[in-house]
């Protein structure tokens, strides 16, 4: 059985990882806005700060998960339902239901952004094909200056 200390352990946990989530929601609706307006420039610095809070967030996880395993529960759903139904702290309920909503809306922006992704990479694949078919045969050169047809 999990004693209070690690409780308020277990609450702060779950409070960092709501924290974490909003950050990467709000680095997701960046992505978008720098998606949509074309600032691909952007892009980079967003990626690296996606992968270094997905690290964290991993972490929290492997945390949250301990705290379960300790207090005898499933590592699933059922088991943090089983446990949250059993504290004494119904806040901590009330946390991880809006860290479950963080999460979904983070997976829809996030899917949302593939599908941006998606249709620019089938407008530059299109207008790829275009400007081939408008040039005709186009000649490229080889390392040492042959001409490739």
């Amino acid at each position: 059985m999990i004693d209070l200390q690690s409780l308020e352990d277990f609450a702060t946990v779950i409070d960092n990882e709501i924290s974490t989530v909003k950050n990467f929601i709000e680095i997701l609706k960046k992505e978008e806005d720098a998606l949509i307006q074309g600032r691909i420039d952007e892009l980079d610095m967003l990626v690296s700060d996606k992968a270094r809070l997905v690290e964290k967030l991993e972490g929290l996880s492997d945390q949250r998960l301990r705290y379960l395993s300790i207090s005898g529960c499933s590592l699933d759903k059922s088991g943090m339902r089983s446990w949250l139904a059993k504290q004494p702290k119904k806040e901590l309920t009330a946390s991880w239901f809006q860290l479950i909503e963080l999460a979904k809306s983070a997976q829809q922006i996030n899917l949302t952004n593939g599908k941006v992704i998606s249709t620019r990479l089938q407008h530059a694949q299109r207008a790829h094909l275009s400007l081939q078919s408008a040039a005709g045969n186009i000649s490229l050169y080889g390392p040492r200056g042959q001409v490739f047809v």
